[in-house]
This record gives structure tokens, sequence and C-alpha cells, in this order.
């Protein structure tokens, strides 16, 4: 029983990360379960077994990312150590923006201009990143009341302009397509240090 157990969750996971990458690269109506199946090593039928039509197998999906951004939002927030709060912010969005979970957030971003995506999975996103977005104000609240953060500070202006930083690197994924010379060579490094430079202000330094 235990070995069938762990057999069907490795079945699952390589169809979810197989959907991953179909989804990133054409979208919720031009994903393929065909290619799916055959780029997790199995047949149609199989990913059907598990996942009983397309809405499963993209809500699966959409629900690993927002794990992914629960448990990084967990570790940034609720971490020990002497790295400040802000600093902290900083680290994990650039994990974030390398991680698939990033390509899913730009897919449901666009979900309201393309119309593609049933609608109670965009609802069911939508509640659970803003509970999330809910859950980082107490947070900075709680470092403003520690004294980690200027008493000036505006934690729901911090996490918006993490939200539009973002977006803007969302939109350079799309400006590649222009094979640019110019997007080439970003470092998002680079940038969301730059950035950052302006957030780091509002840091009280121990």
């Amino acid at each position: 029983m235990k070995k069938t157990k762990e057999h069907t969750e490795i079945s699952k996971l390589r169809i979810l990360l197989a959907a991953e990458e179909e989804f990133c690269q054409h979208g919720y109506a031009g994903a393929n379960i065909n290619s799916i199946g055959k780029n997790a090593g199995m047949t149609k039928g199989a990913v059907f077994w598990h996942y009983k039509n397309k809405v499963m197998l993209f809500r699966a999906v959409v629900n690993r990312s927002i794990d992914k951004l629960k448990e990084m939002n967990r570790e940034t927030f609720e971490s020990s150590g002497d790295i400040p709060v802000i600093e902290r912010c900083r680290e994990v969005l650039k994990r974030l923006i390398k991680d698939k979970a990033f390509d899913i957030l730009i897919i449901m971003t666009d979900a309201d201009a393309t119309g593609e995506i049933p609608k109670e999975i965009f609802a069911e996103f939508f509640d659970a990143t803003f509970k999330i977005f809910s859950d980082s104000v107490q947070s900075l609240d709680d470092a403003k009341t520690r004294g980690e953060l200027r008493q000036d500070t505006d934690p729901e202006a911090i996490l918006l302009t993490i939200n539009l930083i973002l977006t803007g690197f969302a939109k350079i994924k799309q400006l590649k397509a222009l094979s640019l010379p110019l997007n080439k060579q970003i470092d998002k490094d680079v940038i969301l240090n730059m950035i950052f430079n302006g957030l780091l202000s509002y840091q009280i330094k121990n």
C-alpha cells in the first residue's frame, strides 16, 4: 500500500512539472494534455486518471504555485536571524522571479485580459493571493511595532511597490520575445538591488 501511494505521488508530481512547462509556454487555452502526458512519460489516459480534466490539472498547478508563494512568504516574515525584514523581502523576490511559480503568477495576472482561464480558478487564486497580501501587511505592521521599520512606514505601499516590481519583470519576460539586445543583458538582481535601495531607507539599522 505504501509503495502504491508513493508511486501515485511521484506520478502526480511528474504530471505537475510537465503541466507547469506546458501552461507556461502555451497558456491555459493552448496547453495540450497529450504533450503533458508525453513529457511526463505517461499516456493521456494516465494523466486523466490522476486529474479528471484540464481544469482540475490547471487548478493543481496553480495551487502548487500558491503553496510556494505561501512558503516563501512564511520564510520572509517568520524566519529568525540578523537579516532585517526589508532585506529578507529582497532575497525572497530574487528566488521568486527564478521559480516556475512566478511564471504561473504571470499567467494568472493576465487572466482578466485573455478571459481564457475558468472563473472559479481565478476566484480561488485571487482569494489566496489576497490572504497572502493581508498577512504580509500585518507582518510589516508587526515589524514596525518591534522597531524594525520607521514609524512613517506604510506597509501597503511597500507591498504594492513589490507587486509593481513583479509586474515589471513579467513585462520584461513578454518583451524578450521581441529579441531586443537590451533584454539579453538584463541582470534582475542588479535591478532589484537598485529598487530596494529606496525601500531600505524605511528600515532601522540595529
